[in-house]
């Protein structure tokens, strides 16, 4: 568990010098040493919210804080915060309950970016750490700064190393906006791929989990990021998703265009659909939001629309309020979206509909859309890619379950649980081992051998002191190939004259 003072100092990397360092009144910054100003800077008269409960969150009943002092006084009474700060915020009402104020085109700075990974309940999120893990430390190209524990999920926050301060152009766009929308966007997109819990639909300058002692999993402060270098990395990974879109859907596409969404067996397939629940990724808030986009796309009028997913959602056995459901619609009907997407439509079906009427929804669509494998568990040979999926959840819920950096296993043992035969098992192993994935040292006699990811090999690293990584990685660099993220993070821990390299970022290779 973190300290406060880890707390603060996560809080404070975030919100650069977009508040006030003092409260106007009442300020105690004599004893909290808060006076400190930055030198060329004054201080900043913006403003953010602060929620108690995420109940009171989704009906913005929060508090309004303009001052870092204020906020240091009541983040650990809080639940959520809007970690980039807008130009002011107000109270809807005279008991200064409600708060407004909090839209993308009142944005003052943009501080940070946060991809919302949620998961069914709790028991999942803590055995899905590791994959998470992974994909923050080992896929991505940048490192996150902060990663913090939701009731269900994580919060991972990319904090800039300078905030992005929001200025309007005199033809009333806002190009800083513009672009951190499009580089969360490629986050979202690129950390879906890899984990499908993520949710890629939410406000990317939206409510996010607060740091607090009690949920900061892991926090790197060095570990900012430049936003013109995310920039770059986010225009790259578009324009590969492009080309294999173009690749893969060229023909599709027309066919896309001519038909409207509505008319599609999908549509109908989902509009059907009574079990849709909030349980899950893709739930009732994305399953409404896909609906309303192929309504704008098909030329329904918004009135029309809220009339057939409101009689859609009333159907449901655990229905949205109906003020969400407005909202929703709302959203696809701002102009910002074109249509449902073919990605999104997949992951619904495959979460709702049963298999064998997916099947047919999908083919009678289009079906050059989807291309669908046959089901491993229809199959009688499993893929080596399969196999290496099914070692790498194996080795990751063995280490979580002994709370250790590796277990003790045989590979007749992994052959029995996961019901692989050696020779699979082995190919699967060492293609995994090659990969710098896995590290395997083989026990002597009858002892067990000892099995370690390189995520848990990260994992115990970042726990252990400074002065006791030196060791460490030199164990770890007779263990595996180093990586350019085993060398970055080994440079990071040894090197106490980094300290002052704040605007430093790793520029890791992709290694996923």
């Amino acid at each position: 568990m973190s300290t406060t003072k880890t707390a603060q100092q996560a809080i404070d990397l975030i919100l650069h010098q977009g508040l006030r360092e003092t409260k106007a009144r009442h300020s105690n910054s004599n004893v909290l040493n808060l006076e400190k100003s930055v030198s060329g800077q004054q201080n900043k008269q913006g403003a953010i919210a602060m929620y108690r409960s995420k109940a009171q969150m989704s009906k913005s009943w929060g508090t309004i804080y303009t001052s870092k002092e204020a906020v240091y006084d009541n983040y650990t009474n809080s639940t959520h915060w809007t970690p980039n700060v807008f130009n002011y915020l107000t109270y809807t009402d005279a008991t200064k309950h409600y708060v407004k104020g909090a839209k993308e085109q009142n944005l003052s700075q943009i501080n940070t970016l946060v991809v919302d990974v949620d998961y069914r309940d709790a028991e999942e999120r803590q055995a899905k750490f590791a994959e998470v893990w992974d994909t923050a430390m080992l896929d991505v190209q940048f490192l996150p700064t902060l990663i913090l524990a939701t009731t269900k999920g994580y919060h991972i926050y990319y904090v800039f190393d300078e905030p992005v301060f929001v200025r309007r152009h005199a033809n009333g766009k806002l190009p800083a906006v513009r672009a951190a929308k499009a580089i969360a966007k490629s986050l979202k997109q690129y950390y879906a791929q890899k984990l499908p819990a993520v949710d890629v639909t939410c406000n990317s300058f939206g409510v996010f989990r607060v740091p607090r002692p009690d949920n900061i999993e892991y926090f790197e402060p060095k570990m900012t990021v430049d936003f013109q270098a995310l920039m770059t990395w986010s225009i790259n990974f578009a324009n590969d998703q492009h080309q294999i879109k173009s690749q893969t859907t060229q023909r599709s596409f027309k066919a896309w265009r001519t038909s409207r969404q509505i008319d599609q067996p999908w549509f109908q397939a989902l509009i059907n659909q009574t079990d849709i629940d909030q349980n899950v990724g893709y739930g009732r808030h994305n399953t409404i939001f896909t609906l309303a986009l192929a309504c704008y796309s098909s030329n329904v009028l918004q009135a029309q629309c809220f009339d057939i997913l409101d009689e859609f959602n009333s159907n449901l056995t655990h229905p949205l309020a109906t003020q969400h459901v407005q909202k929703v619609i709302n959203d696809a009907y701002s102009g910002q979206f074109h249509a449902a997407s073919r990605e999104y439509v997949n992951a619904l079906l495959e979460t709702w509909v049963p298999d064998a009427d997916r099947r047919v929804y999908l083919q009678r669509s289009q079906t050059t859309w989807y291309k669908y494998a046959k089901p491993r568990s229809e199959r009688v040979n499993s893929h080596v890619h399969e196999w290496q999926a099914d070692l790498m959840a194996y080795f990751n819920q063995r280490i979580f379950q002994d709370n250790n950096w590796f277990t003790k296993t045989s590979l007749r043992h992994i052959s029995q649980e996961l019901n692989i035969c050696l020779g699979s098992l082995t190919k699967a192993l060492k293609d995994l081992i090659d990969q710098g994935l896995v590290y395997r040292e083989k026990g002597s006699g009858r002892q067990a051998t000892k099995f370690a990811t390189r995520s848990s090999l990260l994992q115990h690293a970042m726990r252990l002191q400074r002065q006791q990584r030196l060791n460490y990685w030199i164990t770890v660099a007779r263990l595996l190939e180093p990586s350019e993220e085993l060398v970055a993070l080994q440079q990071l821990s040894l090197d106490a004259r980094q300290d002052h390299h704040r605007n430093a970022q790793l520029n890791l290779l992709d290694t996923g």
